[in-house]
């Protein structure tokens, strides 16, 4: 179970990045406003993630 849940967090993470590398290249993010943005969705998915486990 344990890697699974690993594998689905790298995942998740991954998406992200690749979802803030896109907009950066859509010229929407400067480097500034990327990190905020990845800094929020990445909590928003410890959040989402910690809810579950509380479940």
């Amino acid at each position: 179970m344990k890697l699974n849940r690993n594998s689905s967090t790298e995942q998740y993470v991954l998406s992200v990045i690749q979802k803030a590398y896109d907009k950066g290249q859509q010229g929407d993010m400067d480097t500034d406003k990327m990190i905020s943005w990845l800094k929020q969705e990445l909590q928003t998915g410890y959040a989402l993630t910690q809810s579950r486990k509380a479940l």
